[in-house]
């Protein structure tokens, strides 16, 4: 399916199931004003041509303990080391993406850790094994990140999810619970009869087990995983440095990404630098204006900006590595 074939109906869909693809297919239907047997047969579509590569749960890593996110990015002497230390880091318990950058850096990875200790010895290890490989990195380290809407398809109803806060309460998962999530973390999608089958357990238990992980803010969604080049957008780092990072201009910042339509996530960071935007574009002029209305918001402040342009959203995806 080509973009110029999308339809701003079949855009919308995408929209809905990229914030919460296990929305019953009546409730998105109704928001859609099609039939429900149009939505299954569009998924299946998007499905089949490779538009949706999959669907994953969106995990509050803190409240199962792990309070520390890594961006790591890197850049490597030469194009094959970069493609063997992906392949080696895949099976990484603390690993959750890998993605390709196309500039300045080769290679951005997503982990997670419990604490600074865990944090600490793994980072010495990896990046002592690959001293000799890897010429240049930056460690970005979160301690606050919020979710949006792909308000740029067509979503403006649904509101933004704060799945990154420093230090919460962790919830002790039970090996039911465990299994639950293992299946969603091969499926997000999958039916309810299929889970129970998969974990033994009554699909009542597993209804009650997935309602209890929303209601303590375990499991905050789940969605869709597009090929996003197939639609017509691009995927961008946009990583900014405020001189004054206050926190009226951080609550600033988030209102900007609230109504910006290209935004997909915000981070917070210690350090330099100390904010990070993932946006979503068609061409260069959605950059152009994201950067202008970026500064427009912030006419008295100093900033500056890297773009980081991204092949796609990521590789070999896994969300719960360490189950």
């Amino acid at each position: 399916m080509e973009n110029q074939q999308l339809k701003p109906l079949d855009k919308k869909l995408l929209a809905y199931l990229y914030h919460d693809s296990r929305e019953p297919t009546t409730k998105i239907a109704k928001k859609l004003k099609i039939s429900r047997e149009q939505v299954s047969y569009r998924i299946k579509k998007f499905e089949s041509e490779g538009i949706i590569k999959g669907h994953i749960p969106l995990i509050n890593y803190n409240r199962l303990g792990y309070s520390i996110i890594n961006l790591i990015l890197l850049k490597f002497n030469k194009q094959s080391y970069a493609k063997q230390f992906k392949s080696q880091i895949k099976e990484s318990k603390n690993r959750i993406i890998t993605v390709e950058v196309l500039s300045k850096y080769d290679l951005g990875v997503l982990l997670i850790f419990k604490n600074e200790q865990e944090r600490n010895n793994y980072l010495s290890e990896m990046l002592g094994n690959h001293s000799s490989e890897i010429s240049e990195y930056l460690i970005i380290e979160p301690y606050f990140s919020e979710y949006y809407p792909l308000k740029f398809l067509g979503n403006i109803e649904s509101k933004s999810k704060v799945f990154h806060e420093y230090k919460l309460k962790e919830y002790k998962l039970d090996e039911k619970e465990k299994n639950i999530l293992s299946v969603l973390n091969k499926d997000a999608n999958s039916k309810i009869i299929d889970i129970a089958k998969q974990t033994n357990l009554s699909a009542e238990l597993v209804v009650y087990k997935l309602k209890k992980l929303r209601q303590e803010n375990v499991l905050l969604s789940t969605r869709a995983y597009f090929d996003m080049e197939k639609v017509g957008y691009f995927y961008n780092i946009v990583l900014i440095n405020f001189h004054n990072f206050s926190k009226q201009n951080q609550e600033k910042l988030r209102e900007f990404c609230k109504k910006s339509p290209h935004v997909d996530s915000l981070m917070f960071m210690t350090g330099k630098p100390n904010c990070y935007i993932q946006i979503f574009h068609q061409d260069v002029l959605d950059v152009h204006k994201f950067l202008i209305d970026l500064r427009q918001t912030f006419p008295n402040e100093s900033i500056t900006t890297d773009i980081l342009p991204l092949k796609n959203e990521g590789e070999d995806v896994n969300t719960l590595p360490f189950l």
